[in-house]
This record gives C-alpha cells, structure tokens and sequence, in this order.
C-alpha cells in the first residue's frame, strides 16, 4: 500500500516569496483525523518571524492558539545531516530566525487529542514582522477515524 493510500496529503500554503507580508495557511479538520504533521521548507528569510498554529469551530477561525510540538533540520536544505532532526521541542508562539530557519526544513505535529473540545479546525499563520519570507507547507494527516478505501479530504 502507498503512503498516498495510508494518509492525507494535504497543500497548506503554496511556494511563493511573500515578502513583508507574512501568510496564513488553509485550515485543516481534525475531525476525521488523529494527527496532522505540517512539513514547512523555508527558503529566504530575512528578519524575524512568528509562527502560531490557531485552533477555531471552522475553517480559517483563530479562537485559540495551541502550542505545538515541532523539530528542524540541523542543517540547511541539501547538505549533510539535512535529514537530522534536533530535539523535539513546544512552542505557542516559535520565533522564527533567519539563522536557524533560512533554507531549513520544519516539521510541526499536533495530536488530535491536543485540541479544545468543540474546536476541530486547525490554521498555521506566520506573521508579517519579517522583511523576506519564501516557504511552502505540506500537512500530512495521519490515524484516519474511519477506515476507509480513499482518503476524506481534510479540507473544505
């Protein structure tokens, strides 16, 4: 059986340099899933940036904000150890640094059960404090509730 048979694969924000402008993600439903792994590939950022992952009753509401789990590359896109990553670590609100995220991978996971009761929608927004923003996101969303022969879509 394929990955793509096993899980959702879903885009969340398309590759694009978004400058000073910073970006919020599509939503994903938690509902029919577990868990939701968000892959991040950050090209060029210049400056500081925050990412928030919101929580909210439907798609793009930011009720709550969750704290997370997430690791990076040790190493930038490409070289050695790219495929490392460091320690897990929790945030709310991860600063995100030119000297560490710059041409780096970020991998953010959120169990289902992290959720508030009632809220099923789950958005990740990097905010505009940044002066060069190029990233991309993929969520990958796995432990399906109901098994079934082609995936349910995650998004609306």
């Amino acid at each position: 059986m394929r990955l793509s048979e096993q899980v959702g694969i879903v885009p969340i924000i398309e590759p694009e340099d978004y400058g000073s402008a910073g970006v919020t993600g599509d939503s994903v439903n938690m509902g029919k899933f577990g868990h939701v792994t968000f892959i991040f590939l950050f090209g060029e950022l210049a400056g500081n940036s925050a990412l928030k992952i919101h929580e909210g009753a439907t798609a793009g509401a930011t009720t709550a904000d969750l704290t997370f789990s997430y690791r990076y590359t040790e190493a930038d896109l490409k070289n050695d150890d790219a495929d490392q990553l460091t320690a897990e670590a929790t945030s709310a609100e991860l600063t995100l640094t030119h000297g560490t995220f710059e041409d780096r991978m970020l991998v953010v996971e959120i169990d289902a059960s992290e959720l508030t009761d009632g809220y099923d929608w789950v958005t990740p927004v990097i905010d505009d404090t940044a002066t060069e923003l190029l990233v991309s996101c993929v969520a990958i969303m796995s432990k399906p509730r109901y098994a079934e022969d082609v995936m349910p879509t995650a998004i609306e």
